[in-house]
């Protein structure tokens, strides 16, 4: 889905007349934690589009959320099941009163932000700390792999994964021309994307939401579990498009070494799937899955959660610039790409080496 904007510290009021909240319930939320915790507390320094977060000493935030946005505490359950202490133990602590927001509170995630990484290390600092971002990016997707369930099993599908047919369709019909061959080429191939293993994948994969080590890069936890469900296996890997490379002057711009850490990534996956590399024609239904979703999380407009809105050019430029980018251009995905993979032969380490040569 197209990803919803974020606002800084400098900005709090953004979150609360986007939902229309009068013009005091701030500083009721404000109340409400210098009640319940006697540690200092203060506005966290990142807004997300949904809520209103706080800062609690040094290891607890508080959340308020509309009940359009109101968490599920079983998909926040499962998500610690599944990749334990990378999702934050969360807590219910009731509703704000008249105001209709409802309040967690959560253990603070340990280390920064990708996007603080980025900026306070030179390229040269960063390449290191990059590389180890990539290869626990593709560790996450094992340990997704390691926990999924076949599709039949999958019980209660939620928002994306009941509708994946319908939101293609939409988007054949919909985006922009260009797009046209690729979406079709992962409608085609959807009844066998639905046949992978289904994974629980983090639903809104941006650098904001990525906790690393300053130090080293590795990745300490994953923010903002609330749009997490059950997928096939591959579509949560569209979060690697946003660790090849960073927005430059509102366009997303793929680093110098982009191609080498996509290499990086499905040889880390491979090595750590072992079963992966006897299976070539699974792997290029994964790609397919990786491919669509791109489409899913870029072509369809957030739209305040809604998310039944294909993207337009002239509305949501910033999110078809990113197709394009993802999809159309030399060191992105495309499905002409991963067409090839469906050629694959030989050893295990010629599988490797061919996945890892310009494909997704």
């Amino acid at each position: 889905m197209a990803d919803a904007p974020t606002d800084s510290g400098v900005s709090l009021s953004t979150f609360f007349d986007r939902y229309k909240l009068p013009s005091g319930v701030k500083g009721e939320c404000d109340e409400f934690v210098k009640s319940r915790f006697p540690e200092e507390s203060r506005p966290c320094p990142f807004q997300g589009y949904c809520s209103y977060t706080v800062c609690v000493g040094t290891g607890t935030v508080v959340q308020f959320r509309p009940f359009a946005h109101k968490l599920d505490l079983g998909v926040i359950t499962t998500a610690r099941e599944v990749f334990g202490t990378l999702a934050p133990e969360t807590d219910y602590l009731g509703d704000l009163g008249q105001t209709g927001l409802h309040i967690y509170s959560m253990r603070r995630l340990p280390g920064v932000s990708l996007i603080d990484l980025r900026a306070d290390n030179d390229r040269s600092a960063l390449r290191a700390k990059l590389e180890n971002v990539v290869r626990d990016f593709a560790q996450l997707q094992a340990i997704g792999w390691r926990h999924a369930k076949l599709n039949k099993d999958v019980t209660e599908k939620r928002t994306v994964g009941s509708s994946l047919k319908w939101r293609l369709e939409l988007m054949v019909a919909r985006l922009p021309r260009r797009f046209h061959n690729i979406v079709v080429s992962v409608l085609a191939d959807l009844p066998d994307i639905e046949r992978l293993p289904w994974a629980f994948s983090h639903g809104d994969l941006i650098p904001a939401n990525i906790m690393v080590c300053p130090e080293s890069g590795k990745i300490l936890g994953l923010l903002d579990w609330a749009e997490a469900e059950y997928l096939p296996f591959g579509v949560g890997m569209y979060g690697l498009q946003e660790l090849l490379g960073e927005d430059k002057d509102g366009r997303f711009v793929f680093y110098p070494e982009a191609k080498y850490f996509r290499e990086l990534f499905w040889g880390e996956l491979i090595a750590a799937i072992p079963e992966l590399s006897r299976d070539t024609r699974r792997v290029a239904t994964i790609k397919q899955a990786q491919i669509l979703g791109i489409l899913l999380w870029h072509g369809i407009a957030f739209d305040n959660g809604k998310l039944d809105r294909v993207v337009e050019e002239g509305k949501d430029d910033a999110e078809i610039e990113r197709l394009d980018a993802f999809l159309l251009s030399p060191l992105g995905s495309s499905s002409r790409i991963l067409g090839k993979s469906r050629m694959l032969l030989g050893s295990p380490f010629a599988l490797v080496r061919k996945i890892c040569v310009g494909n997704p």
